[in-house]
């Protein structure tokens, strides 16, 4: 299991704090991948014009991505962090 997708599945239940925060990002996330799968159709019925368009789209969709990573494993530290804190 990655390390991304385990703090995925753990920050609904301990966190709380940043809780909207990545929900926010992962419809940003979503949207940009909707709009890419789009722009990837009109590409491939010859619109190539579009093409640096798409690459835009895979540069702000890495950079969202890198951001909820980020995020995820900030949620997973901040977690590990208060059980020692209190012991």
């Amino acid at each position: 299991m990655s390390t991304s997708y385990a703090a995925r599945a753990a920050a609904p239940e301990t966190a709380q704090i940043l809780r909207s925060r990545p929900e926010t990002l992962q419809s940003k996330i979503d949207r940009v991948r909707h709009a890419r799968a789009q722009i990837a159709q009109q590409i491939a019925s010859g619109e190539e014009w579009m093409l640096p368009l798409l690459e835009r789209f895979n540069s702000e969709l890495a950079k969202l991505e890198e951001t909820q990573d980020l995020l995820l494993q900030a949620i997973e530290i901040a977690n590990y962090a208060a059980p020692n804190r209190a012991a």
